[in-house]
């Protein structure tokens, strides 16, 4: 009897074993994918050195574990004997903390709210205090130097969800540390925004302060987010900042009338990465579509944000291109989203970006502002005070002091045998990573108060008339029609058609874009001059 039943497992085994492998070969069945962010494991190659070293074995393992069959099934098999039974998940170690009720959260936040998070940051408060006041100043500054061009540039501080919903969290903070001194981002930032006179509009006061008398969620229990409902709600008080600080009419969001329904993505994003077979019990939430009011009389700005990802439910939801004249975003001032030209900030034109711009949004949730705007405030700040010139020749005196400095240069060296880099290479980046850090201590003018200091390219358009700044646009149309194929091969039809040489035609379509943008109001000559009050259509 023993023997038959050894003989069956050996079988049942078998049998596993061998639909994983034919899985694998063939992906027979489909399942959905996994959520979350997952390092790929490459197949190592096989040598004496990784084989002696351990490293085939151990990359071999970490490929396997990514790509056998009935992977997805499986796991969420686990997962969910790992949640039904012990109420926890090893998939989302670090990245999602079970609160009170059921409540989902993320660690940072949690320890955000304790006024702990800033260990990540820096040593100890007084250097994040030191931190994030120069970052204010540079705001500050950056606000003042743009004002004159008629571009207002404001930061809008959006609370995280253990901000609003703090009575579901865990007792205590995620992280523990030594050091027992508490401070928070958010408090520190606004009383030096306050007391600079920086523009800023505070989130956190608006939903606390509607948080009683409402009746839907602002933040989902099972998302990171503020609910999509709440995300319109945001929108239509950020429009109608804008129209204040501006002095202009603008479209006003609108929000249709709304349902009572199960949860929707994304408002379920941290479940989703405990990747359970069942979803998790959850509340009903309220989802509403969003319009604009139809104003004749209404302004269409230019609106460039920089921030993170609590965006996303406003720019996935409202109508901004029936609000904006364009309205670039700037993924934690990296990737370039909602602008066809460009697609990452190394790409664009900064100065251009930012002086034909009438409102510059920094737009970063709590948890993120120890991220410091992402260096973009120190980017803006060196390309409106300096030329191009001025900054490589401030690279150039960094890398000569590097070399001079034999101490200094030894170690580059050493840290480039152990990365496999040129030593160029490595000098490069320290200078690079030096100016990006501390702009300050290279570029003098930065110093001071606010900066009277221009670049040329700055000082420009504060000195271009309109027939200039419109040479200055077509040329840029006339490059983007050059590098689109579909583009140029209309126009080259137009040219036969018409019996135009190419390079006319080409002319003639960027002149017609360009005066049809300045009619629309898409596009303002950024000068002194330049008025926000409303168009008479």
């Amino acid at each position: 009897m023993k023997k038959h039943f050894y003989a069956i497992l050996c079988g049942i085994l078998a049998v596993v074993l061998f639909a994983s492998l034919i899985q694998k070969a063939t992906h027979l069945f489909s399942f959905p994918k996994l959520k979350g962010v997952e390092v790929p494991a490459p197949m190592p190659s096989l040598s004496l050195k990784s084989y002696t070293d351990g490293s085939f074995q151990s990359g071999t393992e970490a490929y396997l574990k990514q790509h056998f069959g009935f992977r997805e099934p499986l796991l969420r098999c686990y997962n969910q004997y790992l949640w039904d039974f012990y109420g926890k998940t090893y998939v989302t170690r670090g990245i999602l903390i079970v609160g009170k009720d059921g409540w989902l959260y993320e660690p940072w936040a949690v320890d955000d709210y304790y006024q702990t998070h800033f260990h990540k940051h820096a040593q100890n408060a007084d250097l994040m205090k030191q931190q994030l006041a120069k970052e204010a100043k540079r705001v500050n500054q950056l606000q003042h130097i743009l004002e004159p061009y008629g571009c207002h540039l404001f930061a809008c501080i959006v609370p995280s969800k253990d901000l609003i919903c703090p009575e579901h969290l865990p007792d205590k903070p995620v992280t523990n540390y030594q050091d027992t001194t508490r401070m928070s981002a958010r408090f520190f930032l606004e009383e030096e925004y306050t007391r600079l006179g920086v523009n800023h509009l505070n989130l956190e006061h608006y939903f606390l302060r509607i948080k009683d008398t409402i009746d839907y969620m602002p933040f989902p229990k099972t998302g990171t987010h503020w609910s999509k409902y709440a995300a319109l709600h945001a929108a239509d008080t950020l429009v109608r900042y804008m129209e204040h600080l501006g002095g202009i009419n603008m479209q006003n969001v609108i929000v249709g009338p709304r349902t009572l329904t199960d949860v929707q993505e994304p408002d379920n994003d941290l479940e989703s990465l405990l990747n359970l077979i069942r979803p998790l019990p959850n509340f009903k939430y309220y989802y509403a579509s969003a319009t604009t009011d139809n104003d004749s009389t209404a302004d269409r700005p230019r609106l460039l944000t920089v921030g993170d990802s609590f965006w996303w439910n406003i720019a996935n939801q409202v109508p901004l291109n029936n609000i904006f004249s364009s309205y670039p975003y700037w993924y934690y001032n990296s990737t370039i989203y909602y602008d066809k030209a460009n697609h990452s900030v190394k790409d664009v034109d900064l100065v251009h970006e930012l002086l034909t711009s009438d409102f510059v949004n920094l737009f970063y949730s709590t948890t993120q502002l120890y991220k410091m705007n992402n260096g973009f405030t120190k980017k803006a700040l060196m390309a409106l005070c300096y030329d191009p010139e001025e900054i490589d020749a401030a690279f150039g005196r960094i890398e000569k002091g590097i070399r001079a400095d034999s101490a200094w240069l030894g170690k580059l060296e050493e840290r480039a045998k152990n990365e496999g880099k040129e030593l160029d290479a490595v000098v490069h980046g320290t200078a690079q990573w030096l100016i990006d850090t501390y702009p300050e201590n290279y570029f003098p003018a930065l110093n001071d108060s606010i900066p009277t200091k221009r670049s040329k390219l700055a000082q420009s358009y504060l000195d271009m008339d309109s027939t200039a700044f419109v040479e200055m646009e077509v040329q840029k149309i006339i490059r983007e029609i050059k590098g689109n194929p579909s583009q140029m091969a209309s126009v080259k039809e137009k040219a036969e058609k018409n019996n135009k040489t190419l390079e006319q035609a080409i002319r003639d379509d960027a002149v017609w874009i360009v005066k049809r943008r300045l009619e629309r109001g898409d596009l303002q000559i950024p000068n002194k001059d330049r008025s926000h009050k409303p168009k008479q259509q």
